[in-house]
């Protein structure tokens, strides 16, 4: 039926151009644009207009849920990187705490051996000066004992008799007492 009055209005011939017409502007035609544009956009609102809105509608919210996740990442991110920082400093801090801690176990262990070592040199010191001491004591107690039989030998020598042993000793014991 549109069909019909789409093709009348079409096919009737136009007598006199006048008006718009003598301009190249034909209203039928226009009329039937008109109607025909109506019809295309009325079957477009009622089927499609609404599902491309829907759908775009759908496409905003999911644009705008991922700009939203987005900057939800973002900001936990940079949480994220804040925390990593603060374990990275409390980390530094820890490592230097240990190494102070370490370095005053090494000094302590150090004097302590230097302690130790000062404490074994002045025994082994000790033990050298006490063994000096003895074999000096030694050696003099045995140098006495060879002068004064040194002495005797050449006191006999001299007087040519023999004192009984301890006018001897008592003999030689105030000649070293008297150059001592």
């Amino acid at each position: 039926m549109i069909n019909t009055v789409i093709h009348n209005f079409a096919a009737e011939n136009t007598e006199e151009a006048s008006g718009f017409a003598a301009l190249g502007f034909d209203v039928k035609a226009f009329l039937i644009q008109l109607v025909t544009f109506l019809l295309v956009f009325y079957i477009l609102k009622r089927f499609v207009f609404g599902k491309v809105v829907d759908m775009l509608e759908k496409r905003r919210e999911t644009i705008e849920e991922g700009v939203k996740l987005s900057q939800e990442a973002k900001a936990r991110s940079e949480e994220l990187d804040r925390e990593i920082d603060e374990a990275h400093k409390k980390a530094r801090a820890d490592a230097d705490k240990l190494l102070a801690q370490t370095r005053e176990q090494a000094e302590s262990i150090i004097r302590e051996a230097e302690d130790s070592a000062v404490t074994k040199a002045e025994n082994i010191l000790s033990e050298a000066k006490k063994k000096i001491n003895e074999e000096t004591e030694r050696a003099r107690r045995s140098l006495e004992r060879e002068t004064v039989d040194l002495v005797i030998e050449a006191t006999e020598a001299v007087s040519r008799e023999k004192l009984d042993a301890k006018k001897d000793a008592n003999l030689i014991k105030d000649a070293l007492r008297s150059q001592a």
